[in-house]
């Protein structure tokens, strides 16, 4: 096409020299007419080209994009129509280009929003689940402290009650053994007592005095006629009375002490079964919750890792779409602007 133009153009300079001039003035009037009309279409077409290619080619370069400066070259070149239906193409692909951007735009700002909103909520989860799980952990390990403890308590009261036992045995023997020594002791006052009786009996017969023999008494009471030796055993029959007496009270109040203790340490010692029975029963329940939550917990810092890894896979695919989209669209919107100037003026448009 360009070698056409060129060789019609030299055709018609030759036809337009002087000499040619005058010899085809009269016969060839109409055909250089003719010619004159076709030098003058082909060199506006040319300056079309050249405009569109020159236009092209600035935007190309401005917006570095090597398709506009392909598309430049094409204009010197090739046939108007094909080049129209080149920018054509080119401005639909832009336009196409544009939305396509516009919805990822759109959807990188709701997908980055999303992932935010959902990390946020599971880290509070997470956060929570972290606190319930160190809460359970306290909680088994108070109740582990308690159930040994009422064990223990448990213990040292049998103790207790095995030595409160022993004891009790062994104030029972003393017990036994006083009463039978005081018992023996009155026994053989009373006989010693009885000799004297006896005694002073057989005196007053040989004497023929007129005496009132002793009375043995079980209680002391002052006898003037009694002797010295006499008063004091009696005195001594006396005491052993009232050391058995006070042993037998000793003996009952111990006793009921005794059996106090037993049913206080039994009672005791239920309560402390029942609530170890209670609170192992609570520690087992808090150690199957602390499984589960801990096993939540899990699956929640896994969630985050995934949050965390799709967060830099978006961050990745979406930054610089993000930070550079109104630049982006206003180029792609200055190149379709340009190729539309183009077209126009391949069309024959004169812009200002």
């Amino acid at each position: 096409r360009l070698e056409e133009m060129k060789a019609v153009a030299e055709t018609i300079q030759i036809l337009q020299e002087d000499e040619a001039r005058d010899a085809m003035s009269s016969t060839y009037a109409t055909e250089a007419s003719f010619f004159l009309q076709l030098s003058s279409a082909s060199n506006k077409e040319q300056q079309q080209q050249r405009r569109a290619a020159a236009l092209l080619r600035a935007a190309g370069q401005k917006a570095g994009n090597p398709a506009l400066l392909a598309l430049a070259s094409t204009a010197e070149l090739d046939a108007f129509t094909k080049v129209k239906e080149a920018i054509d193409g080119m401005v639909a692909t832009l336009k196409q280009q544009m939305e396509d951007e516009v919805k990822k735009n759109d959807w990188c700002k709701d997908e980055l929003h999303s992932t935010e909103m959902t990390t946020a909520k599971t880290e509070d989860l997470k956060a929570e689940l972290e606190a319930k799980s160190a809460s359970l952990e306290a909680t088994i390990k108070t109740l582990s402290t308690e159930i040994k403890d009422s064990h223990a308590m448990i213990a040292q009261n049998q103790l207790d009650l095995q030595r409160a036992t022993e004891d009790r045995k062994k104030e029972n023997l003393d017990f036994q053994k006083t009463i039978a020594d005081q018992t023996m002791t009155i026994a053989v006052l009373k006989k010693a007592l009885d000799r004297l009786a006896t005694y002073y009996d057989l005196l007053q017969t040989k004497s023929g005095a007129k005496q009132t023999p002793p009375v043995a008494q079980k209680e002391y009471s002052p006898n003037k006629a009694s002797t010295g030796v006499m008063e004091m055993i009696e005195k001594l029959i006396f005491e052993a009375g009232d050391l058995q007496k006070a042993a037998k009270s000793a003996e009952m109040q111990a006793q009921v002490g005794y059996e106090t203790l037993i049913a206080d340490t039994n009672g005791a010692v239920a309560a402390l079964q029942k609530e170890i029975v209670s609170k192992t029963a609570a520690k087992a329940d808090a150690e199957q919750e602390l499984l589960s939550t801990q096993s939540s917990l899990g699956d929640t810092v896994r969630e985050l890792e995934g949050l965390a890894k799709y967060n830099a896979e978006l961050h990745q695919e979406c930054d610089y779409l993000l930070k550079n989209f109104d630049l982006r669209q206003s180029k792609r919107g200055e190149e379709i602007e340009a190729l539309q100037q183009a077209k126009q003026i391949l069309s024959g448009a004169a812009l200002s």
